[in-house]
């Protein structure tokens, strides 16, 4: 018999220890307990939960509200559930627990919305009633590159462009320094370096709010001396070029996996190839510290064609996942969320 349970009772040790031991290399920290305190100071309401079987945990998945207009809301499980190895057989039994938990427990929701991370469910989601529209939050496909060998076996797997880069950065005097953007001045550069990157790139909204990035590393401890795959910590790598701040790179730290979660860069920097520098350093650091992957992020040759190519040059492998998962609670009312969704986007 299942059961749901609140899994901040628990605490951060048996949580994360559960996430790290049954969760894919991509996307762990999205499910990290720190993750979750992060996303609370933003004022996002954001509950722990096991899924237990026997009184013990078969899989594990953080909720978060998004409210509708008219008072109605759906559920939100950003790359979750995560589910035990050995429970993958029970995905649906899972599923149809979590819809029946949020009609008993939250009423005013429309419906849920799992996000699994598997490239296949094992079973007709849409003969089971679910929905899995045609767009997704999170990227569907993420390059990740195997941190396995020496810096030279590493290199060897790099495509040759990528190779000449990381010589001409080293020729041109690029230098990088860990956690030394810490305070306000160094804050206001990255806004400029992001603002730049906006406009080189005639992107709008790409970066957070600068609440965000306050809370972001006020939330969650700064990489250090010595890192615990335990727990999720946040490393910065600044860039420098002929002694001049030029790019600064964000990484998430957590399990087996380094994850790069944003950059911006200088544009009369960029002939120095310090992005390319930056992700190799990063690399470098997380294999150090006993890190098996370093996720590059998402890619699509469609909407990011040469940012997909950039990081495929890394060499490594790509993960994909199935996407959104929408279990409706109130069917009509899903049905007319998606229809003004669908308007609202060809408007």
């Amino acid at each position: 018999m299942m059961e749901i349970s609140d899994g901040s009772s628990q605490g951060e040790v048996v949580w994360n220890k559960f996430v790290r031991e049954h969760y894919p290399p991509v996307g762990s920290f999205m499910l990290a307990w720190e993750w979750g305190v992060f996303q609370r100071s933003l004022g996002r309401g954001v509950e722990y939960f096991f899924i237990k079987e026997k009184k013990e945990p078969i899989a594990a998945f953080t909720f978060v509200r998004h409210q509708l207009p008219l008072g109605f809301s759906y559920g939100y499980t950003p790359r979750g559930p995560v589910v035990a190895a050995r429970e993958r057989s029970q995905t649906l039994s899972i599923f149809r627990k979590i819809q029946e938990w949020s009609r008993e427990v939250h009423p005013d929701l429309i419906f849920i919305r799992l996000e699994p991370p598997v490239d296949a469910l094992g079973f007709d989601a849409k003969k089971e009633g679910f929905d899995i529209p045609g767009y997704y939050v999170q990227p569907r496909y993420n390059h990740t590159v195997p941190l396995e060998g020496s810096d030279e076996d590493m290199i060897k797997r790099f495509h040759p462009s990528t190779r000449s880069n990381l010589a001409r950065a080293e020729r041109r005097g690029v230098s990088v320094m860990l956690d030394a953007l810490r305070g306000p001045a160094d804050y206001e550069e990255f806004f400029r370096m992001a603002a730049e990157t906006e406009a080189r790139n005639k992107a709008k909204n790409v970066f957070p709010s600068r609440v965000y990035f306050d809370a972001l590393t006020k939330s969650i401890l700064p990489l250090g001396e010595v890192s615990d795959p335990n727990k999720l910590s946040l490393g910065i790598f600044s860039g420098f070029h002929g002694g001049k701040p030029a790019a600064t790179h964000f990484v998430l730290f957590f399990g087996d996996t380094a994850t790069y979660l944003y950059g911006a860069a200088y544009t009369e920097h960029l002939n120095s190839k310090v992005t390319t520098y930056l992700h190799w350093s990063a690399m470098k650091e997380a294999r150090r510290r006993g890190f098996k992957y370093y996720d590059i992020g998402g890619v699509d040759e469609n909407r990011w064609p040469s940012l997909t190519t950039f990081k495929r040059q890394f060499g490594g492998v790509e993960f994909s996942y199935i996407g959104n998962v929408d279990i409706p609670l109130r069917p009509r009312l899903h049905g007319a969320y998606n229809l003004l969704r669908k308007i609202r986007r060809t408007e």
